[in-house]
């Protein structure tokens, strides 16, 4: 690791920063966690990923961005500024130096080709549009915005968007894209070239999405939020309260787990505190994630 980019094979990742705080009570994230599954893993979990002053999980909001030989490509773009968003205080008109973290990565808005969304959630979207003159417009303004076809069908529908949140990102975050002709809706299989390709991940949402990428004999994983916390790697049953479908969720993340435990894949999730990447792990009868140091 460099900083925040690291190295596979002749692919560069860089981790794109937002925020990061502790933000959620367990018990609200994970309903079916219990005092006694908590007490459990509490020594390991604090204090990085268990703030002891509050008790609440740390989560980062963070993009990668991708740059293979061909292609660069955007994972992610995070909850954006400017957005109204009353039900959610943390992403509502905020005015937050994303883009100036993105330049210091090396990359300006017209150097994205693709723009992936993992999937159509609120802190997945936002820097997909910014206010210019009164109007959400693109950001990125060359790049080809990626969702996969499972997952629009089911935010296209405006009671489905209205029971998650009513505070208008799709209206705001990706409408405007499509409105633009810029938007691509892909196969959850879709791939990029022979280095970047997508993986079905559903559950969390129907359409999500986790991009692998393999270069020169090494391997990473970006798997959006199939885990928001490295709880859900020790007690991969535990699907947040944001699931479309918990119990799809919960075999999708097993299945996960059992493909790259102990395996020299590097797995970059969405919302791990710093440095937000590592290992997946075997112990006992389930797994632990190793944070690279």
């Amino acid at each position: 690791m460099d900083g925040l980019k690291w190295r596979v094979g002749e692919v560069e990742i860089s981790r794109i920063p937002e925020f990061e705080l502790p933000m959620f009570d367990p018990f609200f994230i994970y309903p079916a966690l219990t005092p006694e599954m908590l007490e459990q893993h509490r020594p390991w979990l604090a204090p990085k990923l268990l703030d002891p002053a509050t008790d609440k999980l740390t989560i980062s909001i963070h993009g990668f961005v991708v740059r293979t030989r061909r292609r660069t490509i955007l994972v992610d773009a995070c909850s954006g500024n400017d957005k109204t968003r009353p039900s959610r205080p943390l992403f509502h008109l905020q005015s937050r130096p994303w883009l100036d973290r993105l330049a210091a990565a090396g990359f300006r808005p017209e150097d994205i080709d693709f723009v992936l969304c993992t999937h159509l959630h609120i802190d997945h979207v936002g820097w997909n549009t910014r206010l210019v003159g009164g109007r959400w417009v693109p950001t990125f303004p060359r790049a080809r915005y990626l969702f996969t076809k499972a997952e629009w069908d089911h935010w296209k529908d405006e009671a489905r968007r209205a029971a998650y949140a009513p505070d208008g990102h799709i209206e705001d975050s990706v409408l405007p894209v499509i409105e633009s002709g810029q938007a691509d809706l892909v196969a959850m299989d879709y791939a990029f070239d022979d280095e970047a390709w997508l993986e079905p991940t559903p559950g969390h949402t129907p359409g999500h999405v986790a991009l692998h990428v393999r270069s020169g004999g090494a391997e990473a994983v970006l798997s959006g939020d199939l885990m928001h916390t490295a709880l859900q790697v020790a007690e991969p049953q535990l699907s947040s309260t944001f699931c479309v479908d918990p119990d799809l969720s919960a075999r999708t993340r097993r299945s996960f787990l059992e493909r790259y435990a102990d395996r020299p894949v590097l797995v970059m999730p969405t919302h791990f505190p710093n440095p937000s990447v590592g290992w997946v792990k075997p112990e006992g009868k389930s797994f632990r994630f190793r944070f690279e140091n």
